[in-house]
């Protein structure tokens, strides 16, 4: 990673980063931190990704500290660490995780516990049934949250997150899976070329970490007609701006 490419993703959270300092509105901070993990995920950025995990591992472990929630704010934050061992690969990048994790016990006297998590999960969110009624809750709830498609974006991206935290891929696949579908939806609808990329960026992530042959089929395809609309619609407007002249 380049000191430049640092530079340029630190600055991103830079409006974010003085909110959280000032803790004026931590919910503001997580929703924020939550989006820039969705829009790194869906262009692939990893640098960015790690910033908004770390961003999101540092809120929830100053949610621990404020002792309300302690326990779950504290598993939420060392979840969000332990995920940035996906992306890094020197021994220094490690010992960085396992300082956070081991600074956020002393922090809140408690101790992180990542499989017993994991089986928790496993006996009871990890099942189609469960991660289809997850979604359908959140599909449910943007209803009644206002018209457009930022409550459902909001509703999987928390999803997403909840997925993260609990070591749930079933239900990370199929947020990113959700959020793609918006995605798509959107450029259909307005006619928006960054949704389309948007849209094909996150079932891209959702195949990378899909291991069932019938769901990595399913992916493909949209992939394939996110990319042949957003390819319709770029010749329509060129044809238009033609027609102009």
């Amino acid at each position: 990673m380049s000191h430049t490419e640092l530079s340029t993703v630190v600055g991103e959270f830079r409006e974010l980063d003085l909110i959280f300092k000032s803790g004026s509105d931590l919910d503001v901070v997580e929703r924020g931190y939550a989006r820039k993990l969705v829009h790194a995920i869906s262009t692939q950025n990893e640098v960015l990704e790690c910033e908004a995990l770390k961003g999101l591992g540092d809120l929830y472990l100053h949610k621990a500290k404020m002792n309300k929630h302690k326990a779950e704010y504290f598993h939420k934050a060392c979840s969000m660490y332990m995920e940035l061992l996906r992306y890094y690969t020197s021994i220094e990048e490690k010992q960085v995780v396992q300082h956070r994790i081991r600074y956020a016990e002393k922090c809140t006297k408690l101790v992180h516990d990542q499989e017993v998590l994991k089986a928790c999960v496993t006996n009871t969110g990890n099942t189609i049934l469960a991660v289809s009624t997850t979604l359908h809750e959140v599909k449910k709830k943007s209803k009644f949250k206002g018209y457009g498609t930022m409550p459902l974006v909001q509703g999987y991206t928390n999803s997403l997150v909840k997925a993260i935290v609990e070591g749930n891929k079933r239900l990370e696949i199929e947020s990113l899976k959700s959020l793609g579908d918006v995605y798509l939806e959107k450029g259909r609808v307005g006619k928006d070329e960054t949704a389309f990329s948007k849209s094909a960026g996150l079932y891209r992530a959702a195949l990378d970490r899909c291991e069932d042959s019938d769901g990595r089929e399913t992916l493909r395809h949209r992939i394939k007609y996110a990319e042949k609309v957003k390819e319709q619609e770029r010749k329509v407007r060129k044809c238009l701006s033609f027609s102009t002249i």
